[in-house]
């Protein structure tokens, strides 16, 4: 949490790791540094389930948590593994202190 707080007046991070619509969202929250990190935890959780990482063929910004009131969280994918069927479940959690999240990835056939 303390490394997304001391990066929320960094509009060249916050850009380069969280969607336009994923920073709307969470800035207009009381404890945005909150909504955040539990995003960069899920963001890692899923390129680490596809197993690739973040880097040349998956970006942060290719991987997006939407969520809507009184919806779960869900990723949206764009870029290269965009085109591939599946599903992805999502859970994330944090606490005032740090952020973590649970990605499964199933083919979707």
């Amino acid at each position: 949490m303390d490394r997304i707080r001391k990066k929320l007046e960094d509009a060249a991070f916050l850009e380069r790791i969280f969607t336009k619509r994923e920073r709307d969202e969470c800035l207009r929250r009381a404890k945005p540094e909150e909504c955040l990190a539990a995003r960069w935890a899920a963001k890692e959780a899923v390129a680490k389930a596809l197993g690739v990482g973040i880097g040349k063929y998956l970006t942060f910004q290719n991987v997006e948590v939407i969520s809507g009131k009184g919806k779960a969280p869900r990723i949206h994918l764009t870029g290269p593994y965009a085109k591939y069927p599946m599903r992805i479940a999502l859970s994330f959690t944090h606490t005032h202190i740090t952020a973590a999240a649970v990605v499964m990835i199933y083919p979707d056939v």
